[in-house]
Formats: structure tokens, sequence, C-alpha cells
């Protein structure tokens, strides 16, 4: 009898092995909405993304956490009109061509509301 229990507890731990390296499972597409904080408390002007409960000092950063998100989710970014110049992704318009084609490799739709 303890020979069948192995026997059944070692089918059982295959099948969920082959299940979860299969792709079986799946996680829900995600949806976030993209806030930039701007920072005055020093000489020059620094900005933190928020996303959620979560910030980010580099656009890289934002990077590495948008990474996580399965494919499907969408992200939102609403800006505004009001600028410094120097806010990242904004001032450059090389930098937010490589933002949107890293979300588009990724399978992430970007949802950009430029006058906020």
């Amino acid at each position: 009898m303890k020979s069948l229990g192995k026997v059944l507890s070692g089918i059982i731990l295959a099948a969920v092995g082959l299940f979860a390296s299969s792709g079986g499972v799946q996680r829900e597409p995600l949806k976030g909405e993209l806030r930039l904080i701007y920072l005055f408390d020093k000489p020059k002007t620094s900005f933190i993304f928020v996303l959620g409960q979560s910030g980010f000092k580099s656009v890289n950063s934002l990077k590495r956490y948008l990474e996580t998100w399965p494919s499907g989710s969408e992200l939102k970014w609403a800006p505004g009109c009001s600028r410094l110049g120097s806010e990242p992704l904004l001032s450059s318009e090389q930098d937010m061509k490589a933002f949107r084609a890293f979300l588009k490799k990724r399978d992430i739709k970007f949802v950009l509301v430029p006058s906020g």
C-alpha cells in the first residue's frame, strides 16, 4: 500500500510540474495608470514615476517592473500639458519611441493622453 501511495504521489507531482511548465498557469492582464511626480526639494528638479503604490527613479527601473506584467496588460499615462522641459520620456522623442517599442514588444497596450 505504501508503494502505491508513493507512485500516486509521483504521478501527481509530475502532472503538476508539466502543467506549470507548459504555460498552463497564466496571469490575468493588468491595468495601471502611470504618474510622474516632480520633486522640488533639491536645487535641480528630479522626477519619480509612480504606478500604483510603487515608485521608480528611472525609466530603466520602470521597465524592469513592467517586464513582470503579463501579455495583454494596459498602461495609461495622462501627463498633462504643462512641462518644465527636463521630464523623462516627455522631453525626448527618441526616448518615448524606445519606450513605446519596449511596451509593444511585451504586448502591453500603451494609452497616452497628451493633454491629461
